[in-house]
């Protein structure tokens, strides 16, 4: 289904000259395009702008959804089951604070103060320790594997470029770094609680290292503290 995308539109109501613009009737042939491709894939949704305003939509997605979304989402603003059904439309990243969407929480990350244009969830079981990501080819194609939690953006060309970001609660956002010393040096000591974990990192271990964030930061949460 091809979706015209107008990038940084927000989900507002319909500005005074729409207002006055009679919404345009369904014909015959709307109801035979209905019937021939069916209704297009949705999900309820609710965004949160960075101004405060909470708005009701629909992603133009289906389920499983994603665990991220780079800087813009697609969306309508009634429901596409409506005939005719409503154009699609994205909504910039950068405008929104978060969104809430089939029991997920996705929010728009900063990291030290600027936004990444990224809208994330949570990929890690509750603890300590938050963890977001996704993964592009050499392409800067996306390609979603299911996880418990959703489907977490990870990629399957053979150039792939990883970004992980952590963060403990109230504490500020941390992108993890990618080299193996680096990243041994950085993830060992932000684990340091966890000694035998934060051992498994500083020796680079097989499955403690930049690609494993996921199994370590669950490790973590699930036993912050171990001697």
């Amino acid at each position: 289904m091809p979706i015209a995308f107008a990038v940084g539109l927000a989900l507002t109501l319909a500005s005074a000259a729409q207002a006055q613009t009679p919404a345009r009737v369904a014909t015959r042939v709307d109801s035979l395009r209905a019937a021939r491709y069916g209704t297009p894939s949705s999900v309820p949704a609710v965004f949160t702008f960075t101004t405060g305003k909470q708005v009701p939509a629909f992603l133009a997605y289906d389920l499983p959804l994603p665990t991220c979304f780079l800087d813009q989402v697609a969306c309508y603003e009634t429901s596409p089951e409506r005939i005719p059904p409503p154009p699609a439309k994205a909504l910039s990243v950068e405008r929104l604070k978060g969104m809430s969407v089939n029991g997920h929480h996705y929010e728009a990350l900063y990291l030290k103060g600027k936004p990444l244009g990224l809208l994330a969830e949570n990929l890690v079981a509750a603890g300590p320790v938050e963890l977001f990501g996704y993964a592009k080819t050499k392409n800067d194609m996306l390609v979603p594997i299911p996880l418990p939690v959703g489907a977490l953006i990870v990629s399957t060309g053979t150039h792939d470029k990883y970004y992980w970001y952590v963060r403990t609660q109230g504490g500020p956002l941390l992108e993890v770094p990618r080299g193996d010393n680096e990243f041994a040096k950085v993830m060992s000591a932000y684990f340091g609680a966890n000694t035998a974990l934060s051992a498994r990192i500083q020796l680079k271990e097989k499955g403690a290292r930049f690609n494993d964030m996921v199994e370590l930061a669950n490790t973590f949460n699930g036993q912050p503290v171990m001697k």
